[in-house]
């Protein structure tokens, strides 16, 4: 087998990929106050950069590799408010990539077998509360353990998809099945 040097992911047009270290977070700050100059409302550009600013810390803090958005306009296509977020998992000794994914969720993981091995996946829904109360956002995620390691290493994908709680339950099965859509177009490198 060849060494792996990564992994492609299929996006739909309109996401833009960006790494979370410094460099990222400049890229998408830039590209929020653009939008958020677009929009003329100085007061939501301050609140979105400062949550967006606490969102990147986090993500650094959870060693975060990538995140994914829906960030561009594109004529005809209506974006929801989604992202995906890869990072490195790796399992403790003596324990496999797909049985340590619990401690990543409450929610039940199924496993499903692919041509490119099995995969891991996990769905939840969390109400909101305080800031957010009247906003559930729905949970997604994905397991994928590297192929020829020592059973411990792999990649995880979690989306994250908001939505308002009287929202049409279509909108959120189909934004759901986008992002299903586009997790199995992920192959190794």
């Amino acid at each position: 087998m060849t060494a792996l040097s990564g992994f492609r992911l299929l996006l739909p047009p309109g996401w833009s990929r960006y790494r979370v270290d410094e460099d990222g977070r400049k890229q998408f700050i830039a590209k929020l106050a653009a939008r958020m100059k677009q929009i003329g409302d100085p007061e939501l550009d301050v609140r979105l950069r400062m949550l967006a600013n606490a969102q990147w810390r986090r993500l650094e803090q959870t060693r975060t590799h990538s995140v994914y958005f829906p960030d561009r306009e594109i004529d005809g296509l209506a974006h929801l408010p989604l992202s995906l977020a890869v990072r490195q998992h790796v399992a403790p000794a003596g324990a496999a990539f797909a049985d340590d994914l619990g401690s990543l969720t409450r929610a039940a993981i199924e496993t499903y077998d692919t041509a490119i091995g099995p995969i891991q996946r996990w769905q939840s829904d969390k109400p909101g509360s305080d800031d957010t109360a009247g906003i559930t956002t729905r949970a997604l995620g994905y397991g994928f353990a590297l192929p020829g390691s020592d059973g411990r290493r792999g990649l995880v994908f979690l989306a994250s998809i908001p939505y308002p709680d009287d929202a049409d339950p279509a909108i959120v099965e189909g934004a759901t099945e986008l992002v299903d859509s586009i997790m199995e177009t992920f192959r190794w490198r």
